[in-house]
Formats: C-alpha cells, sequence, structure tokens
C-alpha cells in the first residue's frame, strides 16, 4: 500500500536494557488488521525500516505494539527510535503487511528463535493459543536479562517454550536435538541472526525435512556484495539506457528515469520489485527467488548486474 497512517508514540517500555517496545496507536482513524507474523513500515529520517508486530492480531485495541533492540546510534534506525522518539511524538506508518505467515494447513507450528527474532512468534503464539491450535517455542539468547518478553512468555506460554541460555556449543547441539523426530505436518518457522538460521537451515537440509515446511524471517539480504560495481542497463522494451553506480541500486536507478517497479521490502524478501532478465550476467542477493527463477529474473532492490544487462521493461 502506498499510503501512510500518522501515528502518536501511546507508550514506551523497556523489556530488556537494550530493547524498547513502542506502542503506536489512533485517536482519529482505525487501524487496518493484520495477521500473525506481520510488519509495519516506519518511515524514520534515516530511511523506512520494518519491524513485527508483537500484539495479538485477534485482540488488536486499535494499536500497533513493536520491538526494538538498540543496534546503532541516532543516525541508525534504532538508535533514532531509542534516543529521538518519546510518548506522545507522531510517526508516520505503512499499513501492516506480511511475508512471514502461518501456515493455516500445518498440524503443529515449531518456532526457533534467537534473540530480538523472537518478535514475529510472539504475535504467532498468541493467535495460535487463541483459537486452540499445537505449537511450541524454542528460543536462544545469551542470558534471562537479554531475553526479551522472557516473562510475557512465561506468564502464557510455559508450558509450550524452551530457552537456551547455555554455552554456544551446547545451545547448537540442543537445537539441533529439537529438529529431529517431528512428525508429517509440523512447519519449521526460523528468526534470528544469520550464523544461527544458516546452521538450523542447514541441520534440516541434513535431515531431509521437506523445504515447503520450513519458513525463515530474514531481516537483511541473504547475499551482502563487498565493493559493489557500477554496471549499464538496457530495456528492451522503452529503449533507454542508464548506469546504476555503486552507491545506487537498480530500482532507485530505475524510478530516476521514471520506470516505476513496485517494491514494498527493500530487503529481497517479497519479491515485488522482480523483473525478466533479456540477457547479461546477475550476482543475486535476494532470499526469494529459487535457483530456477533467479535464470531469468531478478530483484531490483538487492541485486545487481555484471558489466552489461538487459531487462524486459
Amino acid at each position: 500500500m502506498a499510503y501512510t497512517l500518522q501515528l502518536t508514540v501511546k507508550k514506551i517500555e523497556h523489556e530488556t536494557d537494550t530493547i524498547k517496545k513502542f506502542t503506536f496507536t489512533s485517536d482519529e482513524i482505525p487501524l487496518p488488521p493484520f495477521g500473525a507474523g506481520a510488519h509495519v513500515t516506519l518511515h524514520l529520517p534515516m530511511g523506512k525500516r520494518q519491524y513485527s508486530l508483537v500484539n495479538n492480531p485477534l485482540e488488536m485495541k486499535n494499536e500497533y505494539v513493536i520491538a526494538v533492540k538498540k543496534i546503532s546510534d541516532h543516525n541508525g534506525g534504532s538508535g533514532y527510535l531509542h534516543e529521538c522518539i518519546g510518548q506522545g511524538d507522531n510517526i508516520s506508518v505503512s499499513p501492516p503487511d506480511n511475508f512471514f505467515p502461518l501456515r493455516t494447513e500445518a498440524k503443529h507450528h515449531v518456532f526457533f528463535a534467537a534473540g530480538i527474532g523472537i518478535t514475529p512468534f510472539v504475535s504467532m503464539m498468541a493467535y495460535l493459543k487463541t483459537i486452540g491450535r499445537s505449537f511450541e517455542l524454542h528460543y536462544a539468547a545469551s542470558g534471562e536479562r537479554e531475553c526479551a518478553f522472557h516473562r510475557h512468555i512465561q506468564n502464557h506460554f510455559r508450558s509450550k517454550s524452551t530457552f537456551y541460555f547455555m554455552k554456544r556449543e551446547e545451545k547448537i547441539a540442543k537445537l539441533k536435538k529439537a529438529l529431529q523426530n517431528r512428525t508429517m505436518g509440523t512447519h519449521i518457522y526460523l528468526c534470528g541472526p544469520p550464523a544461527f538460521m544458516d546452521i538450523l537451515l542447514e541441520h534440516s537440509h541434513k535431515l531431509r525435512y521437506p523445504e515447503k515446511f520450513i519458513h525463515e524471517e530474514q531481516f537483511q539480504p541473504a547475499v551482502l556484495i563487498e565493493n559493489p560495481q557500477p554496471f549499464f542497463v538496457n530495456l528492451v522494451k522503452t529503449k533507454k539506457t542508464f548506469m546504476v553506480s555503486s552507491g545506487q541500486t537498480l530500482l532507485d536507478a530505475l524510478h530516476e528515469i521514471d520506470i516505476y517497479v513496485p517494491y514494498t521490502c527493500r530487503m529481497g524478501v517479497c519479491g515485488t520489485c522482480e523483473v525478466e532478465i533479456e540477457e547479461g550476467d546477475v550476482v543475486h542477493c535476494d532470499s526469494f527467488l529459487t535457483e530456477e527463477e533467479k535464470v531469468g529474473n531478478m530483484l531490483t532492490c538487492v541485486s545487481r548486474g555484471i558489466g552489461h544487462i538487459k531487462l524486459r521493461l
């Protein structure tokens, strides 16, 4: 959706020493509903930032609630929210979108979270508990003090949750064991730092777990290019040629010459900005396209051409 909502910061709470919970509301308009696992996009001075909604979508009281871990100074999105936003401030928010939905066909849902990766699962667990569906949580953190929503989870989902506060080697071994011996119809959900997710994805592949039953939430592109190089683009249909600079995305370059390609996430996870490749080599940095789809398509928000490419635009 292209429009934004003008919301007010109703409340700010400390979840841990480095994580704050923000509640946004409006006294003027009803907020659009959302599904479990959804996120909102905040329009901040440094750009758009996406954060998972943590409140129960079935008990939403005209509020959006997010949790943000501080990982930057005030010039970054998390630092700006922690240091510059206060109760009563106004903020522009895009309506909820969902790239990480619950699979309603699943007989059982198993959530693996690490650190701030717990956020999408808070709303998912609340939703599943409300409708009486089967789930369990495996949550890794450096310790109880750094574990966001620990008290909330203990109060509401104690019997369905396992916490992993031990040393890394023991933690990994126990998480791998938790993946084993799963019955058909079980769906696995992963969210956390790339290293955490890579370990569990690799192990699930060794266990020959069906790909269609594994779901992941990425907070960044799957591949990051070091020292990105400029490249040239020829648009076959509109007969335009232009250069994408080293500090520019193909998506932004297209918009600069009035070729509008729709987009949502800008992280290579939703597929909205996909275009067809006519000719040329591409470095794919997304986590959306399959290997087969990458042969003739690319996501313009994160992937880059090599040298000169042609697009069917």
